[in-house]
């Protein structure tokens, strides 16, 4: 009938149900059993929620000039605007409305500007920006696991909330164990009678022993000693220096006395055959005489050995976090404190990337650095570096005209519009003259033509010495103003053409002379000269571009307590600590230890030979209570 009473909770462990008699329906919150009968049921919960429940916040500083926009990535990234800032002002901690590209109300944003010298220098924007809401993800609970009481009730937290209160179904009989049984009354709140606590490893039972006053005894009420019961006592005595008696049930008793442990003056007898483990209890008795307050221990792991796990209890080291919920940025933290004092902090820092200065980008071949970059005639400007994010592409506007020496810089930008730095750029190619651009000179009321000049600087090739010449009727030119017609007249146009030194055409002019009277003449003329454009074949770009840095930002609430679990949360973003599922959390394995006065110092002070609690009844108990091993065995004929 037992084993038959204990299959229903066998198949539960192994079940995932949804709870009930809760504020949500059982389709919205779920539950795993682990755990067994005889340590205890836990569930770890989880509930059905949207995501985005918690804004990501953070800090931004911004120069004077800012527009009142941000570039955040919450969920997707965007441009958020704070509604009603007015640039150039200088708020003191106004809090703004946040809305994004699409006018959605997302946030708040809270502005305050920073002086130097009596002087504002820039803006810091704390924000706190919610994720798009609609989508729903299980979501574990930040308590987990949580202990299942009588009737199978539990208590459950679901992120960002407060407690609910659900049962599981299935298991309205269930009685959790209660431990030590004199403990069985005693619940955290009763501060005025004994402080409860649960020792769960070498570091908190050694710090449990340091309390103790010096000189006291401990006395061992289990149903045999095991040399884990030995380890208890070895570490008590190197601690308090007090004495150590052991007492068994008359049951193991009797097969201790044909041992060596018949003459030893620690082992007692307790008047009752047997004892159950769980039932084993450790009473710590101060002097006699002493004002300090006593102390106790209870439950099976006095006598087996529990396995705490080994490692250091005080921690000062640097660990990853790990993200509880997708979109969280990496994260580290420095723990410091001790997992026995419950004291365990975290400084807490975010991984972040910024743009660096920008730097010449060259590669190495084997043989020499390369720094400048070669792209074909058709080149678009755009190109594919590495720059410490994987592979991102960068563009220039291609001047026109085409630069011909190194002395051209282009701004570049990345696909999302940032500055990334800027290159030098130079073309290659063949030249030949813009007959369809020409450049033009116009002139007024000259008193001599520009038979001859100079010009150049944005014809592409340098300075050019030109002569207006006219082409005869025979093919061969001869000096602009020849072609004139004979004979006075107050105005006449002519057309020449433009004569590099070499013969090479590279314009026209027309020139009109004006006979203003006989000793004065006047000119007006109009030139045109074909610059030279170039046909570019390739361009050789030397770029100067800002790589991604990798930096860790200090958390602007810093420093976080680690909570139970192993769970910290830094700046509304919550992340889990490796290695530390078990902090604050019970683990099944544990010995229960009461301190305190009067009640504990009652118990200790009544279980005592001395204080035998029948010696004034007349009652055999008082003539049969824990007589030494060596008496009760001769006693027994043993």
């Amino acid at each position: 009938m037992r084993l038959l009473a204990l299959l229903p909770f066998l198949s539960l462990t192994l079940a995932q149900v949804g709870l009930l008699d809760g504020p949500r329906p059982s389709t919205e919150v779920r539950g795993y059993l682990e755990g067994n009968a005889q340590e205890g049921y836990r569930v770890r919960v989880e509930f059905y929620l949207e995501t985005g429940t918690n804004p990501v916040q953070g800090t931004s500083y911004q120069s004077l000039t800012w527009n009142g926009r941000l570039y955040l990535c919450v969920g997707g990234c965007d441009t958020f605007t704070l509604q009603g800032f007015t640039p150039g002002t200088y708020p003191n901690g106004q809090v703004y409305d946040l809305y994004d590209s699409q006018n959605r109300l997302r946030g708040k944003a809270g502005v305050t500007t920073e002086y130097y010298n009596n002087q504002p220098y820039r803006y810091r924007v704390e924000y706190a920006v919610w994720p798009l809401q609609g989508t729903k993800t299980w979501q574990a609970s930040p308590d987990n696991p949580v202990p299942m009481e009588t009737g199978g009730w539990l208590t459950a937290r679901p992120p960002g909330g407060n407690p609910e209160r659900y049962r599981y179904p299935g298991m309205e009989s269930y009685r959790p164990p209660s431990g030590g049984s004199i403990f069985a009354g005693i619940s955290p709140q009763d501060r005025d009678l004994a402080q409860k606590s649960l020792i769960d490893s070498m570091a908190k039972l050694r710090a449990f022993y340091g309390r103790q006053v010096r000189g006291s005894e401990l006395w061992f009420f289990v149903p045999e000693v095991s040399p884990w019961t030995f380890q208890l006592a070895q570490e008590y005595q190197a601690r308090v220096g007090g004495g150590v008696r052991f007492v068994v049930p008359e049951g193991t008793a009797q097969s201790y006395c044909p041992t060596g442990y018949r003459n030893d003056t620690r082992f007692y007898v307790l008047p009752r055959p047997s004892l159950d483990k769980q039932n084993s209890l450790a009473v710590i008795w101060p002097p006699q005489n002493a004002s300090q307050k006593g102390a106790a221990m209870a439950g099976r792991y006095l006598v087996d050995r529990p396995d705490w796990p080994d490692g250091p209890d005080c921690l000062s080291q640097t660990l990853a976090l790990v993200p509880t919920t997708s979109g969280l940025p990496e994260a580290r933290a420095y723990l410091y404190g001790c997992i026995s004092q419950a004291n365990l902090k975290a400084r807490v820092e975010f991984k972040e990337k910024t743009l660096g200065q920008p730097y010449l980008v060259w590669e190495w071949n084997g043989l020499q650095y390369k720094y400048i970059w070669t792209y074909p005639g058709d080149w678009n400007g755009r190109a594919t570096f590495n720059l410490g994010d994987g592979d991102e592409e960068v563009k220039i506007t291609l001047p026109n005209p085409a630069p011909t020496s190194w002395t051209r810089v282009e701004p570049v930008t990345d696909a999302q519009g940032r500055n990334r730095g800027y290159a030098q750029v130079l073309a290659l190619g063949t030249w030949s003259q813009d007959t369809q651009n020409p450049q033009s000179l116009s002139y007024t009321n000259q008193a001599t033509p520009p038979w001859q000049f100079s010009f150049g600087g944005n014809f592409g090739q340098g300075w050019e010495s030109f002569t207006l010449k006219w082409k005869t009727p025979f093919g061969f030119y001869v000096p602009c103003g020849q072609n004139w017609p004979w004979g006075y007249t107050t105005s006449y146009p002519i057309t020449c053409d433009v004569v590099r030194a070499d013969g090479v055409v590279r314009g026209t002019a027309t020139v009109n002379r004006q006979v203003i009277n006989w000793w004065t003449i006047r000119y007006d003329y109009a030139i045109q000269v074909y610059p030279w454009k170039l046909s570019v074949s390739q361009w050789w770009v030397m770029w100067y571009l800002s790589r991604w840095q990798i930096t860790w930002r200090a958390a602007t609430d810093n420093d976080r307590p680690v909570e139970a679990g192993g769970y910290v949360a830094a700046e509304g973003r919550r992340y889990r600590v490796p290695g530390l599922e078990g902090y604050l959390m019970p683990q099944g394995r544990e010995i229960e230890a009461v301190e305190g006065d009067p009640y504990v110092t009652y118990i200790t002070r009544s279980l005592l030979p001395d204080r035998i609690p029948y010696a004034q009844t007349g009652r055999p108990e008082a003539q049969e209570w824990y007589k030494p091993l060596a008496q009760w065995c001769q006693a027994k004929g043993r």
